[in-house]
């Protein structure tokens, strides 16, 4: 029996999912390589994703596609690099919706060796990014730091392939995902402890706060119940935020005794922070809350259009969220609030009657929290690799699912 050969376009994914998740990629393939073939890529999906299903479909794609495109038409006014080179990043930042939707409607039976080059890349990349980070302690805080891929310090980095800001907080918000499957019964308690304490491990030597505390309240998920549905989650939300505020003292004198376990002053300076409530967070050495301040009042100076009619306007660049509505104003808000409609109807919907959804949408739910509270907005892992990664574990027929959740 003879294996099927993996077309161009497959083979060009897998070799994309690699370069996304694993550093050395960066900078063993020429920028240039990876430009062009990028632009190839964008160009022939949307090209058979047209061709394939004529008017009807085009005008889906536009619906689709049409906050996405608003959004990176903002980012223009702003923009401070070329125009070339803004339209190679506005096309990485649309880029994975496309190979989503083409992928999850015209080639689902190649799921499952997406999944495998997914799971090799961030498993290599965890160890080599755990021994890299035992070597030099401060190359993950170092690497979130750096602007240019040109940087000295990030070439040296990358070759030994240590994960930074982009690995660390895609390992977490995948992590609801493995619980789902060790919950479903996909990989069994033994392999589940492993990958857990492994990614423990990698939070704390790469001294991620919010890492770290989205990574405990998954935690804390898992030892909720076997099958958690949305409106489980949505109680045990409420119920939540109502303890914190009964329990606070008793709650914050944890905060204080966990910070002491780490041999981390980052980790420990911010925890206690948070154990001090908005007092202590407010005197923290890293003032997250006054950046996310100066983004609101840049918003409320210029509400409706930011700095896109040339206002000067405050921005934290410490939030995606309300750095956008700080330099897009409504405009760059509203199409936030499509984008992740769009892309939760596209790639979450199809599972919302699934065992365990609640992990599901706590996996959609933090990727917003992370990108109010930091930066990104993750497409990369909303739009294909969580999705992937669900319709093997839900084995399900994505093209009827998806094109139902169309329709609707």
């Amino acid at each position: 029996m003879t294996r099927k050969a993996l077309n161009p376009i497959t083979a060009a994914t897998i070799v994309v999912i690699m370069y996304m998740i694993m550093p050395i990629l960066s900078v063993a393939i020429s920028t240039y390589i990876t430009t062009y073939a990028y632009m190839l890529l964008v160009v022939f999906l949307i090209g058979f994703i047209v061709l394939s299903g004529g008017i009807q479909r085009l005008g889906k794609i536009i619906t689709l596609l049409m906050p996405l495109m608003i959004y990176v038409g903002c980012t223009f006014f702003t923009n401070a690099d070329t125009t070339v080179l803004w339209g190679y990043n506005s096309m990485l930042f649309i880029f994975p919706v496309i190979l989503g939707y083409y992928f999850f409607y015209y080639r689902a039976e190649n799921m499952n060796i997406f999944i495998a080059f997914i799971v090799f890349s961030i498993l290599l990349t965890a160890i080599t990014t755990i021994i890299g980070l035992i070597q030099f302690p401060l190359a993950a805080r170092t690497l979130a730091t750096i602007a240019s891929s040109d940087d000295p310090e990030n070439i040296r980095y990358s070759w030994r392939n240590i994960g930074g800001y982009n690995f660390v907080y895609t390992s977490v918000l995948l992590y609801p995902i493995l619980i789902l499957a060790h919950k479903l019964k996909k990989i069994n308690l033994f392999i589940f402890l492993i990958i857990t304490v492994a990614l423990f491990v990698l939070i704390v030597l790469s001294e991620y706060t919010t890492a770290l505390i989205l990574f405990l309240l998954s935690t804390l998920l898992y030892l909720i119940g076997r099958n958690t549905s949305a409106r489980q989650l949505l109680i045990i939300g409420i119920l939540f935020f109502l303890a914190i505020f009964l329990l606070w003292p008793v709650i914050s004198n944890f905060i204080l005794w966990f910070a002491n376990l780490f041999n981390s002053d980052v980790l420990n300076e911010r925890l206690t922070a948070l154990a001090g409530g908005l007092t202590g967070l407010e005197n923290s050495e890293s003032n997250r809350l006054e950046l996310f301040r100066m983004s609101l009042s840049g918003f409320w100076s210029s509400p409706f259009f930011g700095k896109i009619m040339g206002t000067d306007t405050s921005v934290g660049g410490h939030s995606f969220v309300l750095d956008t509505l700080a330099n897009y104003g409504i405009i760059g808000g509203v199409a936030l609030v499509f984008i992740y409609r769009n892309v939760y109807r596209l790639f979450f919907s199809p599972f919302n009657e699934e065992k365990n959804f609640g992990f599901v949408l706590w996996s959609f739910a933090q990727a917003i929290i992370l990108s109010i509270v930091n930066t990104g907005m993750w497409l990369n892992v909303l739009a294909f690799f969580i999705p992937a990664l669900l319709s093997v574990i839900y084995k399900i027929n994505s093209e009827d699912n998806y094109e139902s959740s169309l329709d609707s």
